[in-house]
């Protein structure tokens, strides 16, 4: 395995960095930023990034400010911890969604709610900031990377308008990044006069930019494409304890790019449909929409079969059937797409209804695809999300044959619980694009999909010791694309797992084989498989889950089910969100000296109400689960599950909740566990 350290160091670099603490919602007043910083390890793309800001009370009074971070789309947030006079403090998990509601009494800032995405972290700090004070905060995230055609993009959201940072300040980042697959070369984004050297497996990039620009940071790397196959990591959480609720046992996740034929072209029966309605006809929109189709319709392969539809109020179609690609076919195809223009509403329903019969003549002879783009939620015909996945899965049933259906919203109005779900549904993918990405990202997601490498895969295991697989429905797979799949075991094996991927392409069956080796002993450095497993294991959920009415007992079992993974394995959901402090870890000098051993000391006071302090030391880096259990065994909270270096830490368990009586708490660490009792007094 190949390590490659890149130290993206910004020496005269002054930017606008990201996350702000708010004061006061309707002028938009925040906390001053003193400083800024990005640190991320990137493990064949899984991406771990911790943000840490500084922020300076520069008011005349004590304020309790509200912390807002626009965390990446399709990442998690697993860590938000804080250090206010000299303690540090970590946010628990709480089993209530986040509220949204950043006050101001209605009246909100438009600069704050500009920069507060859909998906963005809003915690209210419980404790005041002294005048003159600093408060410094980490904001920990992970993330698959975006792969495409070999290239893996890393973006940390940097940017903030300089309403909120008038004076612009200096900013580091780092990046670790371990490839299995070696990697051809680097680049940055974020500065057009960027340095890069390498010297055998190390390669640093170093950046000195010399242009004050509010944006964020952006590094890509290419990988080298004769490597194909499977790569993979897992770790094994050793069982002492027999508890409910446990996260122990095995955890992998492997990442499959089988090689594909570029000799031979499948026929294709293909339908695009555009959305027309009003709001497509702002900020472009529309044109790059009708970019994009002409771009599809003049790079059709003789033999394929296609259809056009459009939609706004009604649904219409360029043909009443799937045509044959013959150039008196493309040039009125051509005339229809230039004739489109945005108007009225958005019935998607009726647009799925225009569409989808085209299909129930098609064969496995060829890759039966849909593309459907919108900008907006539906406002005509069925509009309910539920009912909207209904009929469209009615709509698809009769369908002998594979049919992929790929979702590209476009813009921050979109549905994108129903575009995934439609598409993870029906073996595709969700893509969610910025108003100005539609052309150049529809246009080369056409160029992949023209060449399919594995089409309806299925996956097995020999010998079959793998379990709770995700995601459930795996989609196809074209040129340029990866299959991810996490999974557990509850006991290694001496011999490496044989993975098989079976599935078809042009008709005929198409079988690949690879090895798959499973650890049986924990891998520090793997620690994020935990929380990745559960965070494709909730997306399968959330799956189900938006396809049900949410008051039903099925919609709330699985909510239930959601919020219980959410709370154990540290992963914030649309169900979840940070809670009150449960740790502390206070400061320590430097010269205080390396443990000799692992220890679990009493916690005191004992007993205790409604808190108490728990102490530990770890004698060397190593991944440390502390956990409470109640007299039955049942895990009550997870108090720490992470790496700590060598030292000695304290953490507060707040039992305000919990009633009377007598609880454990453990140290894990490795094979290395102890217990101590607590007493509950009320």
């Amino acid at each position: 395995m190949k390590q490659l350290l890149l130290f993206v160091i910004l020496f005269t670099s002054m930017i606008f960095p990201g996350g702000i603490m708010l004061l006061n919602p309707a002028t938009g007043q925040v906390l001053k930023i003193e400083s800024f910083k990005t640190d991320t390890r990137i493990e064949n793309q899984v991406a771990i990034t911790t943000v840490t800001s500084v922020y300076k009370n520069t008011t005349t009074s004590y304020q309790k400010p509200v912390y807002i971070f626009p965390i990446p789309q399709n990442s998690s947030a697993i860590r938000l911890r804080w250090e206010l006079r000299g303690i540090w403090y970590e946010a628990g998990f709480s089993a209530v969604p986040q509220d949204t509601n950043i006050g101001g009494g209605g009246s909100v800032h438009y600069q704050v709610t500009n920069y507060t995405k859909p998906g963005s972290i809003i915690y209210p700090l419980k404790d005041s900031i002294g005048v003159d004070s600093t408060i410094t905060v980490e904001m920990t995230y992970v993330e698959f990377l975006k792969y495409d055609l070999g290239e893996v993009l890393q973006t940390i959201p940097t940017s903030l308008p300089s309403f909120f940072c008038p004076q612009p300040i200096p900013v580091g980042n780092r990046i670790k990044l371990i490839s299995t697959r070696n990697v051809d070369s680097i680049y940055c984004l974020s500065s057009n006069d960027a340095i890069m050297t390498q010297s055998g497996d190390t390669t640093s990039l170093v950046i000195e930019s010399r242009i004050i620009q509010p944006m964020d940071f952006e590094m890509g790397y290419r990988l080298a494409a004769n490597e194909l196959g499977l790569f993979s990591f897992s770790t094994y959480l050793s069982d002492t304890a027999s508890v409910a609720d446990s996260i122990n046992g095995g955890y992998f996740l492997f990442v499959a790019e089988p090689a594909r034929d570029t000799t031979t072209i499948l026929r294709k029966r293909f339908t695009l449909i555009i959305d027309r309605s009003g709001s497509m006809g702002w900020e472009n929109k529309m044109a790059q929409a009708k970019n994009a189709a002409l771009f599809i319709v003049n790079r059709l392969n003789e033999g394929d079969l296609f259809n056009l539809i459009e939609f706004d109020d009604y649904a219409s179609s360029f043909r009443p059937n799937h045509v044959p690609v013959t150039p008196d076919n493309i040039n009125a195809a051509i005339t229809w797409i230039n004739a489109l223009q945005a108007r009225y509403g958005t019935n998607i329903g009726g647009a799925f209804s225009e569409a989808v019969p085209d299909f129930y003549e098609a064969s496995d002879s060829t890759a039966n695809i849909l593309l459907f783009l919108t900008d907006g939620q539906a406002t005509v015909g069925i509009t309910s999300t539920p009912q909207l996945l209904t009929h469209i899965q009615g709509l698809i049933t009769p369908i002998t044959v594979n049919l992929s259906v790929f979702t590209f919203g476009v813009g921050t109005d979109v549905n994108k619980q129903l575009l995934q779900t439609i598409a993870n549904n029906h073996s595709g993918l969700a893509t969610f694009l910025m108003n100005n990405e539609v052309e150049p990202v529809i246009s080369k997601f056409y160029l992949k999909i023209q060449n399919p490498v594995l089409i309806a895969p299925v996956v097995s295991f020999s010998p079959n010791v793998i379990e709770q697989t995700h995601p459930t429905r795996l989609p196809n797979l074209y040129i340029g694309e990866q299959m991810l799949l996490t999974g557990r075991y509850t006991e290694p094996v001496s011999q490496p797992v044989q993975v098989t991927l079976t599935g078809k392409i042009y008709g005929q069956p198409v079988v690949y084989t690879y090895d798959l080796p499973i650890v049986d002993s924990a891998k520090p450095e793997y620690q994020f498989l935990t929380k990745i497993w559960a965070k494709t294991f909730i997306e399968d959920l959330l799956i189900q889950y938006n396809s049900l009415d949410p008051n039903s007992t099925q919609a709330l079992a699985l909510k239930e089910q959601i919020v219980a993974l959410s709370l154990r394995y540290g992963v914030v959901t649309v169900f979840t969100s940070f809670g009150t402090p449960t740790g502390v870890e206070e400061q320590r000098p430097e010269s205080e000296l390396i443990p000799a051993e692992f220890a679990l000391y009493q916690n005191y006071p004992n007993p205790f109400n409604p808190s108490t302090i728990i102490k530990f030391s770890v004698p060397y880096h190593s991944q440390i689960t502390i956990t409470v259990y109640d007299m039955l065994g049942r895990v009550v909270a997870i108090l720490l599950a992470e790496e700590k270096e060598a030292g000695t830490y304290s953490v507060i368990w707040n039992a305000e909740a919990f009633s009377s009586g007598t609880y454990f708490v453990e140290l894990k660490a490795g094979d290395f566990r102890q217990v101590r009792k607590l007493l509950l007094l009320k």
